[in-house]
């Protein structure tokens, strides 16, 4: 596999976070330093006439700083931007394009620090980000949760995916109400969980971001700790909007687990810390608990359910 052919800390003792981990993560002297790279493509993550330049701009930069947050006390300091794009590509989209750029590491005091721009038949946004360790403080990695953990989650869950939902149903000339414009936001302008991440890392057995729905992110937690885990449906938070604009239950559940791009942190920790992290960070919630099973149980109302998965749909 080409997995196999990549660096772990197998093969260099200063590596912390390998291949398979939101960010890769070395030593270097006493700081921890990490590294992502995303990309989006034009009409797989984003369609142009979806939404705006600044906004594709602002997307590109806020889920690497998720990667980033998903590795625990790290502050992104560092953006390097790769852009392809088509020849007859207006200036003005360029120029709109880079401000949410600017305006988004502006956001996290990052610097831009280079980049590469090349020719290519659709728009492709490639972003590296370089972030440094805060203090001497571990990374958190997916791979430590244990047996009687809780499984928290920040925020609601459904809202992204929900909002492809809607463009998806009715295109851009449907006039939205205030409640589907609020879904169609959390898609085209996610925001990562940096200063949560950074609040509550220190108390953490596991830690990811969820960027490809929460049933998967669920399932990289157990597999890479090598545990399984029961997850209480009822208890995974969904917003008022969700439920006034998809009003079927059953919807509101495929949304929560399977619409993607919530880009909400997902974590464990010990019992006894539980109620430390919701004063540290109140909008926490627990959803489950893991267990030794080495499978994901799905429950609802106390009654086990069989959760076939759907898969997260690009656009």
């Amino acid at each position: 596999m080409i997995k196999n052919q990549f660096a772990n800390s197998r093969d260099n003792k200063n590596i912390v976070a390998g291949i398979g981990d939101d960010s890769f993560c070395f030593k270097s002297g006493k700081k921890n330093v990490c590294i992502t790279k995303d990309m989006l493509v034009e009409d797989v993550h984003f369609k142009k006439n979806w939404t705006n330049p600044q906004e594709i701009g602002r997307k590109s930069i806020e889920v690497n700083v998720s990667d980033i947050a998903a590795m625990g006390s790290v502050k992104p300091e560092y953006a390097f931007i790769g852009l392809g794009l088509p020849p007859k590509t207006p200036e003005i989209f360029i120029k709109n394009l880079y401000k949410g750029f600017k305006k988004t590491c502006d956001k996290y005091k990052m610097i831009i620090a280079g980049g590469d721009t090349v020719k290519a038949d659709k728009i492709i946004v490639s972003v590296t980000i370089i972030g440094i360790g805060i203090g001497r403080e571990k990374v958190i990695k997916r791979n430590g949760a244990g047996i009687g953990d809780l499984i928290g989650v920040t925020n609601t869950f459904g809202n992204a995916g929900a909002g492809v939902v809607l463009l998806h149903k009715y295109g851009t000339k449907h006039k939205y109400n205030k409640y589907e414009h609020f879904l169609i936001s959390k898609q085209n302008n996610p925001k990562a969980r940096l200063k949560e991440a950074q609040k509550i890392s220190k108390h953490l057995t596991s830690l990811t971001d969820v960027s490809d729905g929460l049933y998967i992110s669920v399932d990289l937690l157990t597999k890479d700790s090598g545990k399984g885990a029961e997850i209480y449906m009822d208890k995974i938070p969904v917003s008022s909007i969700l439920k006034k604009v998809f009003r079927e239950n059953k919807k509101q559940l495929d949304l929560v687990l399977f619409g993607a791009e919530d880009y909400e942190l997902i974590f464990t920790v010990q019992p006894s810390k539980a109620n430390l992290l919701k004063k540290l960070v109140p909008h926490i919630s627990y959803i489950g608990k893991i267990d030794s099973s080495k499978k994901v149980k799905y429950f609802y109302d106390g009654k086990k359910q069989k959760i076939k998965y759907l898969g997260y749909k690009h656009f």
